[in-house]
């Protein structure tokens, strides 16, 4: 069950560095990163709820801000044990689905309209690495094997909630910061660079859905190198079901399975 989205193939459907770190206590009374993890790991429900799950199916609404309009597309993500994904946005006027998909071995995208981005993709360094973290089903209990370095750095206020901020470094040595609520464990949100400026993936509205504690809404705010704060994008998710997904929605599309065999070793 993995809680992070796919912030730029959303934000590309519309086709700054400004940090306030501020210490409230020194860091040697802050408790370690892997404390921290570990209580939000049980603030979702414990290992063993979570481990009791080995697929997902995550139906929603992307809310899109472009300009003065808002564009809300419908959207459903599976996904399943250890490294399968795929995320479908529908767009409007039976324009087809925008599809991203990691299927265990390979990460891949198919975009039916016109333009850059148009038709099958495979996605090789760091952004595969960045979609198969995404695809790890059990991401929270996995969490700190995705990063070289992983440190709580201060308490600090993020979106309205008093955080713990633990500075990461990922394996593939981008910076990603995670914010946990004091006072419930779970996770407020993520704070990292991004080539629209600094980016706030906020988690909030957490409901319990067969045992385990999961964010029903999902917010992306933005702050350009020259700018305020900025909501760019909202999903909501509508409903969240577990162990329901057949395999074979794993499998790519054609045009994509055409694009692997032609970029595969013979």
């Amino acid at each position: 069950m993995i809680l992070k989205i796919r912030l730029v193939n959303l934000l590309m459907i519309l086709g700054t560095w400004s940090t306030t770190t501020g210490f409230l206590c020194s860091q040697s009374s802050l408790p370690d990163a892997k404390n921290i993890v570990q209580r939000y790991d049980d603030a979702l429900g414990g290992r063993k709820a979570l481990m009791r799950h080995t697929s997902s199916t995550m139906r929603g609404t992307t809310e899109i801000i472009e300009g003065a309009d808002v564009i809300r597309l419908p959207f459903v993500y599976f996904a399943g044990a250890p490294y399968l994904r795929l995320e479908k946005i529908s767009l409007p006027n039976g324009a087809g689905d925008v599809l991203n998909g990691f299927d265990g071995a390979a990460a891949w995208s198919f975009d039916p309209r016109p333009g850059p981005q148009s038709g099958a993709q495979v996605n090789v360094g760091d952004e595969r690495e960045s979609m198969k973290r995404d695809a790890d089903f059990y991401y929270p209990l996995n969490e700190l094997s995705w990063f070289k370095s992983m440190k709580t750095v201060s308490v600090e206020t993020f979106e309205g909630r008093s955080c713990y901020r633990l500075h990461g470094i990922n394996n593939w040595n981008k910076s990603n910061d995670h914010f946990y609520d004091r006072e419930t464990g779970l996770l407020a949100g993520y704070e990292f660079d991004s080539e629209f400026g600094l980016i706030h993936e906020i988690f909030s509205d957490y409901k319990k859905v067969d045992g385990v504690l999961f964010p029903m809404k999902q917010t992306v705010k933005v702050k350009p190198k020259s700018g305020d704060w900025v909501i760019q994008q909202t999903l909501i998710y509508e409903s969240v079901t577990f162990n329901d997904v057949d395999p074979a929605v794993f499998r790519p599309p054609q045009p994509v399975r055409d694009l692997l065999a032609k970029t595969r070793p013979n």
